[in-house]
This record gives structure tokens, C-alpha cells and sequence, in this order.
């Protein structure tokens, strides 16, 4: 029982023994269980009489609930924020966010090292190859030897045919022969200035005829040796070679003048599509007659026609890649005098 002799509510004097009061009835049993009145109640200056205060509500959380957090949570810098305010609570979460955080990016990269060590791709990394270009379509079989950006244009040495080339070819000249020509092309002469050689085998009234000639690179330009006649040479192509470039060549008969017409120009020729070709205009002086010279790139000569009409004179009509024993057993053949020719600045 209470041994208090005054009432914590209203300041009425109790008796020893007395649970209530016999002024207010406060039941001095519970006192340890309520929040006390910020300031004890007095009576009423000059009356004697109590004022009785509103009743308070029970406290279902009490303050001590939280003692460490209403000291940690106060800042000065803020002012006051009142006994009464809630404490924030964002210090405490935002560790447990973090450590959650790094636990997910952890799971999420030892998932994604358990599929590599699968030996197989997530599905994402392959959706990149579906934006890379588009190759470009491969150049049709037979339609140049050479990749077209490794090449220049200007320089006369590009228009020779490689070593070991064979092609064939359709003849219907003006003296009445006509027939299908074979040529091939192979390295047969030791001496450096002498690119390539050549020969072309023609059927005539059912016997084999053939000749050779020799393709000499000079500073300024391409020069042909005829194999039987060693010591002429004369000029084919001519370096730095441009649209309407000319240069000639005289003979006791009479002058030779080429003329560059064109360059850069696509050939069809049915069975294949020859690009970067070279036109030359050839006017042979000494018997009248032009024709218009094709020269392919890795190719050397792949058609004459007539300048006046556009007749064919010759065309290119099949080609192919042989072996270079072969093909040069082939051109050592009919070119007797291959091992004496050589570059002699001396021949005009």
C-alpha cells in the first residue's frame, strides 16, 4: 500500500493505509505505471481549491522505449525538434540497403560466372552482332584477278597478266583468219626488268603455230620484245597514265600512236565482268587502220575491236589459273631465245 501522506494529483492529504484519494479518487496504486504532469498541480493561488487536470491517455510506448535513439538523432545544428518528435530512422536503414545492395550484385555476378563456366554465352552478348555491316557480296568468279583497292590505276604494269594465266580467245582479223587463240603467261626470263612473257598458240589448217614476246618495265612505262626479233622493243603503256594521254612509236613503214580514251571502265563480257579496264586507241599510220585496245588489270589485253565500227577483233572468251611449271614449259616452247632477253636500253 502507498505510504505517501499527500496525493501526486491533486495535493489532498491521504491517509496512511488509503489506496484513493479521498479528494480526486487517484489511485495512488498505479503511479509508478503513469507519465507524471510536466509540472506538478497546485491549487489555485488565493482559492485553497484544487484544479483538477485533464485525465491523460495511457502511454502504450513509453519514451525509455528508445533512450539511444532521441540522444543519437538530436543535431544542434537544427534546433530543437521537441522531446515529443519521432526520431528519423534514416541513419539506421541506409547500411542495411547498402550491405543488401552488394549481397544482389554479388549473387548477380556469380550467376553469370556460373553460365560462362557452362562454356556457353548469356543471350545478351550475341545481340550486338546483328548491328555490324553487312560484308559486301563477293566479286563474281572470273571477274578480276586482283582485289581492285590494292590497285593503281596510273601505273603501266598494272594492265600485265599474272604468271601462270591461261586465256582463250575468239580471232576474226581482216586478212580472213579466224579461230580461237590460246595465250599463257608465265616467269621465264632470270633478268628482273623482264616482268612477264607470253605466248599465244593458234590452229591453222590443222597445224600448231606459236610465237612469244616478252613485257619489260622501264621507269616510264611498259615495252614489248617480240621473241623472234630480240633486239626491238617497243612501247605498250606508258606510266602516269590519265584520259588523253599519247605517245607514238615510228617505224620504217611509217608511225604507231596510242592515245588513252578511257579508264576505270566495267567490261562485260557475258561469261564475266572485268572492272577497271584501260581503252587505248591504236593508229597504226603505216597501213590506216585504228583499234581500240581493252587491257584488264592482272589480264594484260582481253579485247581489240575495230574504232570505226566496234567490231571484235578479238575477244577473251574463257580464262583460268594453271600450274606455273606448266605454264612456263609453255611459253619456253615456243619462245626459242627467252634465256638472251634481257633490257637493253640500247633498242628504241
Amino acid at each position: 500500500m502507498s505510504q505517501l501522506i499527500q496525493c501526486p494529483r491533486c495535493g489532498g492529504e491521504l491517509i496512511p493505509g488509503d489506496r484513493f484519494c479521498g479528494e480526486c479518487g487517484f489511485d495512488t496504486g498505479q503511479q509508478v505505471q503513469q507519465v507524471a504532469s510536466p509540472e506538478p498541480v497546485r491549487p489555485a493561488a488565493g482559492t485553497g481549491e484544487a484544479i483538477s487536470p485533464p485525465v491523460s491517455p495511457p502511454v502504450t510506448h513509453p519514451e525509455p522505449v528508445f533512450p539511444q535513439q532521441s540522444v543519437t538523432r538530436f543535431d544542434p545544428a537544427q534546433g530543437n525538434r521537441g522531446l515529443g518528435a519521432a526520431p528519423s530512422r534514416s541513419g539506421g536503414t541506409g547500411p542495411i540497403i547498402i550491405v543488401v545492395g552488394l549481397i544482389l550484385v554479388l549473387l548477380a555476378g556469380g550467376g553469370l560466372f556460373w553460365w560462362l563456366s557452362k562454356g556457353e554465352e548469356p543471350p545478351q552478348v550475341a545481340a550486338p552482332q546483328t548491328n555490324q555491316p553487312q560484308q559486301s557480296s563477293p566479286t563474281p568468279a572470273g571477274s578480276s584477278t586482283q582485289p581492285s583497292a590494292q590497285l593503281d590505276l596510273t601505273r603501266a604494269a598494272t594492265y600485265l597478266s599474272e604468271s601462270g594465266l591461261k586465256c582463250s580467245f575468239f580471232v576474226n582479223y581482216p586478212d580472213g583468219f579466224s579461230g580461237t587463240v590460246e595465250r599463257v603467261s608465265a616467269r621465264v626470263v632470270p633478268t628482273e626488268a623482264v616482268r612477264v612473257s607470253e605466248a599465244e598458240i593458234v590452229q591453222d589448217s590443222g597445224e600448231v603455230i606459236g610465237y612469244g614476246f616478252h613485257y619489260i618495265e622501264r621507269p616510264d612505262g611498259i615495252y614489248l620484245i617480240y621473241d623472234s626479233t630480240p633486239q626491238e622493243c617497243s612501247p605498250v603503256l606508258k606510266n602516269n597514265l590519265a584520259v588523253g594521254q599519247s605517245w607514238n612509236y615510228v617505224t620504217e613503214f611509217g608511225q604507231i600512236v596510242w592515245t588513252v580514251l578511257d579508264m576505270g571502265v566495267r567490261l562485260d563480257l557475258g561469261f564475266a565482268t572485268l572492272d577497271n579496264c584501260l581503252l587505248v586507241e591504236e593508229d597504226n599510220q603505216a597501213v590506216g587502220f585504228k583499234t581500240i585496245i581493252y587491257y584488264a588489270p592482272g589480264m594484260g589485253q582481253v579485247v581489240e575491236r575495230t574504232s570505226q565500227d566496234g567490231a571484235d577483233l578479238s575477244k577473251l572468251t574463257a580464262f583460268s589459273k594453271i600450274d606455273a611449271a606448266q605454264a612456263a614449259e609453255t611459253v619456253k616452247k615456243w619462245s626459242p631465245n627467252y634465256a638472251s632477253i634481257q633490257d637493253d636500253r640500247t633498242q628504241s
